[in-house]
């Protein structure tokens, strides 16, 4: 018999009178003259079946040769990552957008109701140019208090934005709003009122000796009904504001620091949101739901305050575009590209999931045959051949652009959620990647270029095992460094900054202002955080990274030397099993005929 590149065959174990039951998985076995020496059905059923698995371990390229079709599932692949990127493209426009317009929101809100807010404050600085937004006294937070009621009651004639209350009661069209709060014309009873909310301690007694506190928070909350006589007060002076609130029993004195833990102040605005950037951007009505904080939990004198806003889309306004052709002219191919998205990974996802269970089915008849007829278990490692992990990758990703793909159509058709554009931008990005991770499949049936991919998969394994011991190392560093610089350093104040913080020094981050940032107001905290850091670069870029690099060197060498002894495959069973038939001459139209449909295993998926 004529050897290939699965040739394996054993001179000592090919006396055919051998007892077949006497073989094990572990025994080298001459297959060839194993199958002369079966009935003529086995002998029958094990040639179909090599030719089964022959053409099962074909890359598409061989098996065009051996059936001159057209290779319809990598044109599929090779259109869908075309339609998906483009989609991608199209998507990411339409998000920026829309996050853009969020933050554009919650920027101008903050600058609305928060007084003496700077504009350096909504720059994301690091470390922080300027210090956290605070007030010390009971007086700045009646004076902060006023200013929010009274941006809120003149909305209507104080704001360039869009911003109207959350109620059915539009007064802009008949309404003069010139003289501000003191307009005769308009009705205070129907603007929506704010809602305050006060979370204290149940109980606080301190006396000379002796103190009691009740630790269990209670949660007040009540509508701020001011009537349109008060609302000038505040205008006219802030300070009228402490009376008004006492009359509600609500009072900020001194023995309030201790009991009130926070002040919320809740309201909701509505929005219309309209951007002429992207021709494809109806009107949009948006529900703001603000929340202004002023946090006293940790009882030190210093009261932070910070604005919450949560903008959601609500179908509640209804109106018209004049002019707006080239919307649906921008907006049908954007349709068009996202239905052929979702049809081609319908077909790639049926198509991978026909291929994963015909092989799950050709694994079965071939750990039958091994059992039954040549009376060896088929070894694990064997079995686990038959697992095509690029399918496996091509289903998941299927899965992922679907499921992301319906989530973008229902964000076309006006549905804003906030969740919807979350959801859409992790299934579509991770999606995207492993569509393009796959393209590395077909780089991989040519030679010279496949060097990535087997390197890949022979130092993973090695590089799991390196990455347990690792991770141990660095959650013990993680910790450390957490619980010892924490308190007296920003960029170890919790958990996840310490992390970013340490794998930052292991990528090359600027060791000088770790150390600035450290406060040297305790010595021996500064003395040793300065030497755990030392410690800890020194370890993990000269010991960890070295070593982590010399893995991947070492997979390199033995990839590249298997190369250079013509890429000797691994012993199995399996492939000693499909290299006792010859190699096919696949320009022969006579060898090409034992792999068509009629001469091969009917392997029905739905029998």
């Amino acid at each position: 018999m004529p050897h290939n590149q699965y040739s394996r065959l054993s001179e000592e174990n090919t006396n055919p009178n051998e007892s077949i039951g006497e073989r094990s998985s572990s025994s080298i076995i001459n297959y060839a003259i194993l199958l002369d020496n079966m009935r003529e059905t086995d002998k029958v059923a094990g040639k179909k079946l090599i030719s089964q698995l022959q053409f099962y371990f074909m890359d598409p390229i061989q098996k065009y040769k051996v059936r001159k079709q057209f290779p319809w599932k990598l044109m599929l692949q090779i259109l869908k990552i075309v339609l998906v990127t483009a989609q991608l493209i199209l998507f990411a426009e339409l998000r920026v957008t829309h996050v853009d317009f969020l933050d554009d929101t919650a920027t101008v809100m903050r600058h609305k109701f928060l007084k003496d807010w700077e504009s350096e404050r909504d720059v994301v600085s690091y470390p922080p140019s300027i210090g956290k937004y605070s007030v010390f006294t009971a007086t700045d937070i009646i004076e902060h208090f006023a200013f929010v009621v009274n941006s809120y009651y003149s909305l209507h004639n104080d704001s360039f934005a869009s911003f109207s209350y959350d109620t059915k009661f539009v007064p802009y069209n008949d309404t003069n709003f010139s003289s501000g709060l003191r307009s005769s014309n308009i009705d205070y009873g129907k603007i929506p009122q704010m809602e305050l909310c006060i979370e204290r301690l149940a109980g606080v007694v301190i006396k000379n000796d002796t103190y009691e506190f009740d630790t269990r928070q209670n949660i007040h909350c009540s509508r701020l009904n001011f009537t349109k006589e008060e609302l000038i007060q505040i205008n006219d002076d802030s300070v009228n504001l402490k009376e008004i609130l006492a009359k509600r029993n609500v009072t900020f004195n001194a023995n309030d620091s201790l009991v009130i833990s926070k002040l919320k102040i809740n309201f909701n605005l509505r929005t219309i949101h309209f951007s002429p950037v992207l021709m494809d951007e109806n009107p949009e009505c948006y529900l703001i739901k603000v929340s202004i904080i002023f946090d006293n939990s940790r009882h030190t004198g210093q009261i932070g305050i910070k604005l919450q806003s949560l903008i959601s889309y609500v179908n509640m306004c209804n109106g018209k575009v004049l002019n707006d052709k080239k919307l649906s002219l921008h907006s049908l191919p954007i349709l068009i590209n996202d239905i052929m998205v979702l049809l081609c990974s319908t077909f790639s996802f049926i198509l991978c999931l026909r291929s994963l269970l015909k092989a799950y089915l050709l694994k079965i008849r071939t750990s039958e045959y091994f059992k039954r007829v040549i009376k060896v278990e088929l070894p694990m490692r064997d079995q686990m051949e038959f697992i095509n992990l690029w399918n496996i990758m091509i289903f998941i990703n299927d899965i992922l652009i679907i499921l992301g793909t319906m989530c973008k159509v229902t964000i076309e058709f006006r549905d804003f959620e906030n969740h919807l554009f979350t959801l859409s931008s992790i299934f579509l990005g991770a999606g995207s990647l492993l569509v393009y991770i796959g393209v590395l499949r077909y780089f991989s049936f040519f030679q010279h270029y496949n060097i990535i991919v087997l390197t890949l998969k022979k130092l993973i394994p090695n590089i799991l095992r390196f990455s347990v011991c690792t991770i141990i190392l660095y959650l013990g560093f993680l910790f450390s460094g957490w619980v010892l610089i924490g308190p007296y350093s920003y960029k170890f104040r919790t958990i996840a900054l310490s992390s970013e913080t340490l794998f930052s020094l292991v990528n090359g981050d600027d060791m000088f202002p770790t150390f600035a940032t450290i406060n040297d107001s305790n010595t021996a905290i500064k003395v040793v955080g300065t030497i755990y850091i030392y410690i800890f670069v020194s370890f993990f870029i000269y010991v960890v990274l070295s070593l982590f690099i010399a893995i991947i060197m070492d997979a390199y060498e033995i990839v590249k030397s298997q190369y250079n002894v013509n890429n000797v495959p691994e012993v199995s069973q399996l492939k000693d099993f499909i290299a006792s038939a010859p190699e096919p001459n696949l320009c022969d139209p006579e060898e090409r005929s034992i792999f068509a449909y009629e001469s091969l295993l009917d392997i029905n998926i739905f029998h």
